[in-house]
């Protein structure tokens, strides 16, 4: 296996960055092109971040990227925890093939497990919550941090200089998009709150609108919980020309306990522009799927188009 170090000067932000790079495309099964593997600075570790650079896109340039959360978990079912996978590359190959649409990189950010409730938790949140369970959530999810804040400036000023310095994509708000599930979902919809700039559009799947881990779920949690959430997005979210929202929920398994939750949020959007009438928004109740891998890789096609479509297929 190639394995190499390399320094990068970033301009824009006079800082020295030390990248370790390799290219991982023989141990990760992919179909359809290309998927590089880089360590990134974080803090005081790193972070992984998995490329996918699909074969049709080599040679263009202004193309656009897909931020995905989870990242260890799009690729190759044989290396994930669950023998699961979303099949980006599958879907790029066959079911995005079909269609006409702007061509793009998927950029996949690695999750850090032990962490992965206080970075996705829209920490801003946490000001509206009552300080009992803001308290019990810092010491039962949180590890005594909240990290949601930490996670977006790393993106926004280590991942995205980064990927913008060694790939032919376009460098505006509109080029880059953002797409999660579950908590990843929360995150994706806080990114566009606070990085407006950043994120031209989010998707999100199965978005985990209890807000907590399921095994928590209690009496209180919605005034506790998702009442702060709802008041944060009135106060900070707003629907405008240049953002894409899609937000979605299934029927089965977890995503069946979503229901009073997610008309709560769908409310709360209406409120702030996005609606039925906003051709920037789109909603969906998936019947009959669940909350995991495979049923995320049967649609995470959906809002892509909706985000990057030019509106007719071959």
């Amino acid at each position: 296996m190639l394995r190499f170090y390399f320094t990068i000067l970033y301009s824009a932000f006079f800082v020295v960055i030390n990248v370790r790079s390799q290219s991982i495309s023989p141990q990760i099964n992919v179909v359809g092109g290309d998927v590089f593997r880089f360590s990134l600075p974080f803090g005081k570790s790193e972070r992984t971040v998995d490329i996918y650079v699909p074969s049709g896109v080599k040679g263009l340039k202004h193309i656009k990227t897909l931020y995905l959360h989870d990242g260890q978990m799009l690729f190759d079912s044989t290396q994930t925890w669950n023998k699961k996978e979303w099949k980006i590359d599958e879907g790029v190959a066959t079911t995005l093939a079909s269609y006409t649409h702007d061509p793009f990189i998927v950029v996949g950010i690695h999750n850090d497990p032990p962490n992965r409730y206080a970075e996705f938790f829209p920490q801003a949140v946490a000001a509206y919550m009552p300080e009992s369970y803001r308290s019990l959530l810092m010491e039962k999810l949180w590890n005594g941090e909240l990290k949601a804040d930490a996670y977006l400036n790393w993106i926004e000023q280590t991942l995205v200089p980064f990927v913008e310095n060694q790939f032919n994509v376009g460098k505006k708000t509109k080029d880059r998009m953002v797409m999660g599930s579950s908590m990843g979902g929360l995150i994706s919809l806080y990114a566009l709150c606070e990085k407006p700039k950043l994120f031209g559009g989010a998707a999100c799947l199965s978005i985990h609108t209890p807000m907590i881990n399921y095994g928590m779920f209690e009496e209180g949690m919605v005034e506790a919980l998702v009442v702060p959430f709802n008041i944060y997005l009135e106060k900070k979210l707003k629907a405008d020309r240049q953002h894409f929202l899609y937000v979605d929920r299934g029927t089965e398994t977890l995503d069946a306990s979503y229901e009073p939750y997610h008309k709560l949020l769908l409310t709360t959007l209406a409120s702030v522009g996005y609606d039925a009438n906003n051709p920037r928004f789109l909603e969906a109740i998936v019947q009959g799927t669940g909350h995991d891998e495979s049923a995320w890789a049967a649609r995470w096609h959906v809002p892509l188009l909706f985000m990057i479509a030019r509106n007719n297929s071959r």
